[in-house]
């Protein structure tokens, strides 16, 4: 029974500071958006709009608050008070409450006679204290709407900025943006966006147009809009059109902004194989050799192969520079083997780059060399010691084709003679 007792206190305890923690994390103030007072033509939820009438405006909100008891004060502020509507006055007001958690504040404010049209950002501060006398002030986003007024020639503006996109090509993509109203004085309402790519390579992979509803002067909003980038597309920036439609000072209004975002691609660097020696002679040089292709559709810059032989040379690089897509460079390092580096010798050969987006590749390729010693010097004289004995006998061979020679020529000369002989006896 006491271990049920307690349970029903905890739970109690619960729902009594579940109301207390909402209401600390909601604003002290709020605009009652159903609630229409007398001089209210509709509410707020259906589109209520101030007064203006005489070169006066009159401006009714609905404020509701479960904290606040007493009096509340209100203050209207311009955001740019150099281009308001409004004459120099006291732009604050004072009401009681109408009825249990809800005044009706009144601005009746003077404009000037040649105000300009167009849509003024403003905010209404409320302050006020609770039971416990702790001050309460919330400020409330407003837009004051002026129709009646001379032209407005300030230019519409929409920026784009904040470009997170990740576009690669043959894949599908978002870009992601933040769009801002860079108006003073000009909003849009009703606004939808049409994205086009005029090189066809971003396609929307939904619809190609996104409604993004009302963006008054100094707003902003970040939009996400699915696409896929074709396996064809170039990769380059590509500059994207942004056109924008809706109404604007009653009006319609039409905008167009051209964006450039970058298509990317995985960096394809591929190797076709180290072509080197297994072995040199200490103190001789080899050349090692390997090819480089760019498979992808980018350049890759700063290419760079690198060899690491521990004992032969710690870090010995070359740069082969820009390789074009469907480019082979060759990449050649001539090493030297040190007289005292004998045996196998096993390392890496790292080959780098990058791409004009900054994005890095590097992997890496063993290699091994092995360093056989010199021939001694022993060996040498043995050798040169058998080409000095060789010429004896060269000599002794000459002699003999000599004689065998001179027998030759004797024997001819002996045969002439015979048959000079022969013939003056036929005579």
């Amino acid at each position: 029974m006491k271990k049920f007792l307690s349970i029903l206190l905890l739970a109690l305890f619960v729902a009594a500071m579940i109301p207390r923690a909402y209401a600390e994390g909601t604003d002290a103030f709020t605009i009652d958006e159903r609630a229409v007072f007398n001089d209210m033509s509709r509410s707020y939820l259906q589109g209520y709009e101030p007064v203006i009438s005489w070169d006066r405006l009159t401006l009714v909100i609905p404020i509701r608050s479960e904290k606040a008891v007493g009096n509340i004060q209100a203050e209207l502020i311009v955001a740019n008070e150099d281009i308001s509507p409004f004459k120099p006055q006291s732009m604050s007001a004072r009401t009681q409450r109408v009825e249990d958690g809800l005044w009706a504040v009144r601005f009746n404010l003077n404009l000037f006679s040649d105000r300009t049209n167009g849509d003024y950002p403003c905010t209404v501060r409320i302050s006020g204290a609770d039971a416990d006398g702790k001050e309460l002030t919330t400020d409330l986003p407003t837009v004051i709407h002026i129709r009646d007024g001379q032209t407005n020639t300030e230019p519409a503006q929409i920026s784009i900025s904040e470009n997170t996109s990740s576009l690669s090509v043959g894949e599908d993509g978002v870009i992601a943006v933040k769009l801002t109203n860079a108006s003073r004085s000009i909003g849009f309402e009703n606004l939808s966006l049409t994205l086009s790519d005029p090189s066809g390579d971003i396609l929307p992979k939904e619809l190609d147009t996104v409604v993004l509803g009302d963006l008054m002067p100094g707003e902003s909003l970040d939009l996400s809009f699915p696409v896929t980038v074709l396996s064809s597309a170039k990769v380059t920036p590509h500059s994207l059109h942004f056109d924008f439609s809706g109404q604007s000072l009653g009006q319609e209004a039409k905008l167009s902004v051209s964006y450039t975002i970058p298509v990317r691609q995985e960096i394809r660097l591929e190797q076709g194989g180290l072509r080197m020696a297994e072995s040199v002679v200490a103190g001789d040089s080899i050349t090692a050799t390997l090819p480089l292709m760019n498979m992808g559709k980018a350049d890759i810059i700063n290419a760079m192969v690198t060899i690491s032989l521990p004992g032969i040379t710690e870090r010995q690089s070359v740069l082969v520079g820009t390789i074009q897509p469907g480019e082979t460079k060759q990449a050649q390092i001539t090493l030297t083997a040190p007289k005292n580096a004998l045996g196998e010798s096993s390392g890496t050969v790292t080959v780098s780059g990058e791409d004009n987006d900054g994005n890095s590749v590097s992997f890496d390729l063993p290699v091994s060399l092995n360093v056989e010693e010199a021939v001694k010097t022993d060996a040498l004289d043995t050798q040169g010691t058998a080409k000095q004995k060789t010429p004896a006998s060269v000599i002794v061979l000459s002699i003999i084709c000599a004689v065998l020679v001179a027998a030759l020529i004797a024997q001819s000369i002996l045969l002439r003679g015979k048959l000079h002989r022969l013939e003056e006896e036929r005579l």
